[in-house]
Formats: C-alpha cells, structure tokens, sequence
C-alpha cells in the first residue's frame, strides 16, 4: 500500500512537471502582459490541475480513503462489541451482587432461626432440668421426711417399752418390798438413775 501510494506521489509529481513544462511553453509563445502571474488565467494549467486534482483524488480514495474508512469502521464496530460486552459484564455484576445479596439475607435469617432455635431449647432444657431438680428435692424431702417420722415411731415405741418395762419393774420392787416412804423413794431415785442411762442411750 505505501509503495503504491508512493508511486501514485510519483506519477502526480511527474504530472505536475509536464503541467509547469507546457504552461511555460504556452507562456513563452504568448506576449508578456503586465500583472502578476497569480492574477492571470491559463487554460492550459487549469486543465492541467483539474486532471492533477482528479487523477489525486481517485488515488486517494483507492489507497488512501477506502483502508482508512475500513480501518475506522473495524474499529468502531470493536469498539461498539467491547461496549456491549461491557455492558453484558455489567448486568452480569448487577445479578450477581443481587443473588449474592439475597444469599447473605437468607444465611443471616438461618442463622437468626438456629439461634432462636438454640435459644428455646436451651430454655427448655434449663425448665426441664430446673423440674427434675425440684421434683429430687421433693423426692429427697419425703424420704427424709418419712425416714425421720419412722425413727421417732421407733424412738416412742422403744420409750413407751422402756418406760413400761421400767414402770413394772418398779410396781415389782415396790410390791416386794413393803417398805416405809423413805426407802421408797430412795428406789424411785435410784431407778430414775437407771432410767436416765437407757433414755440417753
């Protein structure tokens, strides 16, 4: 492309030389006229410029134009896919920052549900053991209860037996021995004596 370019520089410079050669010609073989050249008008070199110009123009759009208009066109047409995949990339981001978003929503609302759920079971449990404890207790209460009421039936029992035996032993003694008021109650003293040892017993 550069060397055909060149070459259409070439031809157009060669073009141009033989324009200025017979414009100079025709100058030479007509009468100076006063004025600058600049304000004359040649039919030769008119010519000669309209077919410069046109030969130039055709070049150009064949080397110059048609590459350059379908270089922009490639590029604009990459340009304008890069654009839309952009704007592809772009509301891909946007749904997947909103699945992310419902995602994290939906973690935090399990994780709300386990905690309560950890919450209420804890409470249960804390009731149910607080219920077992209470219902031990009052387990515990009335076996002591019912074992302390069977020690003191027993302790009455065997007081009642003791002091049976002790009053018989004593209406014994007393009916042996016939005796005045002081030595009864010298052996009312001495069995108290020999009560008081079994009682602390």
């Amino acid at each position: 492309m550069k060397r055909s370019i060149y070459g259409a520089i070439a031809s157009l410079t060669v073009l141009a030389s033989v324009a200025q050669a017979a414009s100079e010609a025709g100058h030479a073989a007509l009468p100076t006229e006063e004025g600058s050249p600049l304000l004359r008008f040649d039919p030769g070199v008119g010519i000669w410029a309209l077919v410069v110009f046109a030969l130039l123009l055709l070049l150009l759009k064949k080397y110059a134009w048609t590459p350059i208009l379908e270089a922009l066109d490639a590029r604009e047409k990459s340009v304008r896919e890069s654009l839309e995949q952009a704007a592809r990339i772009q509301s891909e981001n946007a749904r997947l920052a909103q699945e992310q978003a419902k995602l994290l929503a939906e973690s935090r609302a399990q994780a709300n549900q386990i905690l309560q759920n950890a919450r209420e079971a804890g409470e249960a449990l804390k009731k149910s053991l607080e219920t077992a404890a209470q219902e031990e207790k009052q387990r515990i209460l009335a076996s002591a209860t019912t074992e302390i009421e069977a020690q003191k039936r027993a302790a009455v029992a065997e007081l009642r037996k003791t002091t049976a035996e002790l009053s018989i032993g004593i209406a014994e003694k007393l009916i042996r021995q016939n005796l005045d008021e002081a030595k009864s109650r010298a052996l009312v003293d001495q069995l108290i004596q020999e009560v008081s040892p079994k009682a602390g017993a």
